[in-house]
């Protein structure tokens, strides 16, 4: 049984029903896809039962370590991913943990498998809307990030206000 859908509304005000899912983060993560690149005139969102799926930053966390046991992008590629997907949420003040949890499953989904890459000059490290490169990663494997951003979570308080950026500052910027 499908208890959570992924809705559109057209510019005509006209709602269509996408798709189904059995759990919250699953829809949420199929609506940052649909929003992921160009912005929309369109209106996406979630249905259904208030219940998260991850009730704190310590779940989520939980939810984003476990993702490392899939195939493993390479760490520009996760991380240019997580910027495409997640620049639907730039203004949004607080993201629940299942938001977040859901932002790390469709980077680490849509990212490239391959040879490891991301140097200053990666346009891949750089952030969004930002001329100047952030310095490359210090972690050079994708699943070190998910371990880095897990651990931080989990320190956070069930009630902390988690912000696009402040993931994005997260999975980039890594203690020396």
């Amino acid at each position: 049984m499908n208890e959570w859908e992924l809705w559109r509304q057209d510019d005509n005000g006209a709602r269509f029903r996408i798709r189904g899912y059995a759990d919250r983060m699953a829809a949420i993560a199929g609506c940052l896809v649909v929003e992921a690149g160009m912005p929309h005139k369109q209106l996406y969102w979630v249905a259904g039962p208030p219940t998260p799926t991850c009730p704190t930053p310590g779940v989520a966390a939980e939810r984003i370590q476990a993702l490392s046991a899939d195939r493993e992008p390479t760490a520009a590629a996760f991380l240019a991913a997580f910027r495409y997907m997640g620049a639907s949420l730039r203004d949004d003040r607080r993201l629940e943990p299942d938001t977040v949890a859901a932002l790390f499953q469709v980077a680490w989904e849509h990212g490239e498998t391959g040879p490891a890459r991301g140097s200053e000059s990666d346009p891949a490290c750089a952030p969004e809307g930002e001329g100047e490169p952030v310095q490359a990663p210090a972690l050079d494997r994708a699943r070190d990030h998910l371990v880095h951003a897990a651990a931080f979570l989990r320190a956070w308080g069930p009630n902390a206000d988690l912000r696009r950026q402040d993931l994005l500052d997260l999975v980039t910027r890594v203690p020396h």
